[in-house]
């Protein structure tokens, strides 16, 4: 499925909100928070990415064209 880079970023921001909330549950094993940090750092590095690649869209869109 393709997505726009704004889709991604809003994606990731609720995606990233969902695993904080996870954390918080008193009732995971600790294999299960290992791997739901691991998913949450993941996804954290995702979002700076993707929130460059935005500004940078946005860069080119303003220059004049040649």
């Amino acid at each position: 499925m393709q997505r726009t880079l704004s889709e991604h970023i809003t994606f990731l921001e609720q995606r990233i909100e969902s695993l904080k909330n996870q954390l918080q549950e008193t009732d995971k094993w600790s294999s299960q928070q290992s791997e739901i940090k691991i998913d949450l750092s993941i996804a954290e590095r995702a979002l700076v990415h993707f929130r460059r690649a935005f500004e940078f869209e946005q860069k080119l869109k303003q220059r004049p064209s040649q």
